[in-house]
Parts: structure tokens; sequence; C-alpha cells
């Protein structure tokens, strides 16, 4: 064994030493768990549980680098799949963005050429802590175009968009020959997390 692998040794168990004591038994100030940002009375701090727990992680790192050529090999097996299955879900959107702002794009992007969309009103929705957010789109388009005033129909009213008619009311208006149709949409949001 060389030297300098022996003060690199000798370093590293001087830091896990003062890691532990620190967690253990080491000066009473008043901490913050990174995980929850609450204080952390000191019978929590000195508690075998909190070692144990450090140490169960670990051996959970140590594991997933040991078998990190099969994890990325299973991940890389069902990415494709994955990514085809979700392709035509309209309705997710990035972290960090406004589920309501998505929204309004996503259905702008759907209507096709011809058809005008106007009275675009996106409400507010039940949020699950999954990421998934239920919202309420209340439109109203014209065309006078029957193909793309079907397409715009059909289009956002399918399910695998990720939103279905609540309310659906078509009309005409012979003397313009338009097509109108106004309703209320039903929206999954969801929050990607590829």
């Amino acid at each position: 064994m060389n030297k300098r692998t022996l003060i690199l040794g000798v370093a590293a168990f001087l830091l896990v030493a003062v890691t532990i004591y620190d967690y253990t038994a080491g000066p009473d100030q008043p901490r913050h768990s990174p995980a929850t940002g609450s204080r952390l009375s000191p019978k929590q701090e000195t508690s075998p549980s909190r070692i144990g727990g450090l140490i169960r992680e670990a051996s959970e790192l140590k594991y997933l680098l040991g078998h990190a050529p099969e994890i990325r090999g299973r991940y890389q097996a069902i990415a494709v799949p994955y990514a085809e299955a979700v392709a035509s879900f309209v309705t997710l959107y990035n972290p960090g963005e406004s589920p309501q702002a998505v929204a309004r794009s996503r259905l702008a992007a759907l209507v096709p050429a011809g058809v005008n969309l106007s009275g675009l009103l996106v409400s507010e929705g039940a949020s699950t802590d999954r990421g998934a957010v239920s919202l309420t789109a209340t439109l109203s388009f014209a065309s006078n175009d029957s193909a793309a005033f079907e397409t715009a129909i059909l289009a956002l009213g399918d399910p695998a968009n990720g939103m279905v008619w609540k309310e659906l009311n078509i009309g005409s208006d012979s003397e313009n020959r338009t097509l109108q149709a106004s309703g209320k949409l039903l929206m999954l949001m969801v929050e990607q997390s590829e």
C-alpha cells in the first residue's frame, strides 16, 4: 500500500468519525432536517435510528452504484414504450410550469386552421400530491369548414389527449354559413416525471 492511499484512507475514516460524532454527541446547536426544514429535538439527534438510517442510505447507494448498468439497461428498455404511450397525451406539463397556462396553449394548438377559438377560460382545479391537476376549460369556436370543425371537436374531446367533453353545444348560422360550438372540457393535467 502506498503512502498516498494510506493518507486518504485515514482522512476518510476521520471524516466518517466526525460525522457520526456530529450526529450523535455534537455541540448542542439547533439543527434543521434538510428534508423537512423542521427542528430536531436533542433526543431525535442522538437516536440510534438516525445512525441506522444513514447506514441504510449508504448501503442503498452502494447497491445502486453496483447495479448501475443493469438499472440503466432496464430503464432504456422501457423508455421508448413509455414515451410512445404518453406521446399523444397533450396535457403533460413540466415541473414549475402553470397547468392553466399549458392548458391554454395546448387547446389553441389542437384547434386546426380555419377554426376560430374564442372565449377560452380555464378554471383552477383540484390538484393531487402526485402532480395531477383536474381543470375545466370553457370555450367556444366557429368555422365555415366542416372538416376542420369536426377535427376540432374530436381532438378536443379525445380521452387519449387527456380531455373529454363535459358539455357540448353545437349549432349553425345559415346566413354566414358557419358551424358553432361551445362547451366545457374536463382536462387532466399531469406533471412530467421524465
